[in-house]
């Protein structure tokens, strides 16, 4: 049983890509150039931090399976798939030419690079389709759940989440604010980034049977969450290189995008992720009945990462 943060994660890391290899095969068959440019991406690596927020606002501490033959309900590893399909879509279209144009995303070409423009367009809508599929296929009791999931997942990856953030990150680029810049800085970020974070909390924790007592203050903690990982994300953009990114760094300011060092200055944007971690773990105390030891680490985790 993981005890510790760095158990906690990597146990649940582990569990989902269990269910991922076990699971693919029947879902990406028969193999065709979309299927094959779907997994390429889906199997680039990364931390798999989604999946791993929608199994640990599920489990308590004490209940975290050691491998996924001890599953008997496997509806919160759909979830953490659905997650991971619609983070995929969204790298493949963020990296096309009309978007970030990106060539190498995890150290890898892009989708689009590996395959072509017309193929990683494809494979994007795709894995975001499938992962409202995926949902449909929870095993429930509950008349409402898989209503409520599919919702959840729309309001972080729709247009009133994601999609509405990516699109204002593209005016602001076009025709930069001049004035509001922070609120508009915050908007952009709460939405773009903040937003499919949020949703995967609240997807596991919809799963349980006390999700109603627990998620006001889930809620608030995964919206921290999303605020860290992105002013993280933009130091690192900044300070980072290309082996421990896997992608070019620098682009955002060669972009002239809105982002927390550019608007503050590096020291205050440094200054605002210590203030996100110490209120992320403020609210992780808050939490009841969950996996402390998990929330009270990850915006460390978060803060400290390198890529």
């Amino acid at each position: 049983m993981p005890n510790s943060f760095t158990d906690i994660l990597q146990n649940s890391k582990q569990l989902f890509d269990s269910f991922f290899t076990s699971y693919t095969p029947n879902l990406f068959s028969p193999r065709t150039r979309i299927t094959d440019a779907c997994l390429y991406s889906l199997e680039a690596g990364g931390k798999r931090v989604r999946p791993i927020f929608v199994i640990n606002s599920f489990y308590d501490s004490n209940e975290l399976p050691n491998s996924i033959s001890e599953v008997s309900n496997h509806s919160v590893f759909l979830a953490s798939l659905a997650v991971e399909c619609i983070h995929t879509y969204s790298l493949i279209h963020d990296d096309l030419p009309a978007m970030d144009n990106d060539d190498t995303r995890r150290g890898k070409p892009t989708c689009h690079k590996q395959f072509d423009e017309a193929t990683a367009i494809l494979a994007g809508d795709t894995l975001n389709s499938l992962s409202f599929y995926l949902l449909s296929l929870m095993d429930t009791n509950d008349p409402h759940l898989i209503r409520d999931s599919i919702q959840t997942l729309h309001k972080g990856a729709g247009m009133a989440g994601m999609i509405q953030g990516q699109m204002e990150d593209i005016e602001e680029e076009k025709n930069p604010s001049l004035t509001n810049r922070e609120s508009k800085l915050h908007s952009i970020h709460e939405k773009k980034t903040g937003a499919l974070i949020e949703s995967s909390f609240l997807l596991g924790n919809r799963l349980r049977l006390d999700w109603k007592e627990r998620k006001s203050v889930l809620s608030s903690y995964a919206k921290e969450i999303g605020l860290l990982f992105q002013i993280t994300d933009d130091i690192l953009d900044v300070e980072g290189n290309f082996e421990e990114l896997g992608k070019t760094p620098g682009k955002d300011a060669k972009a002239g995008k809105l982002t927390y060092p550019s608007l503050f200055g590096m020291e205050k944007a440094k200054s605002l992720r210590k203030e996100s971690v110490d209120k992320a773990i403020s609210l992780a105390e808050q939490l009841p009945s969950l996996n402390h030891e998990f929330f009270l680490g990850l915006p460390k985790y978060i803060a400290e990462r390198k890529n």
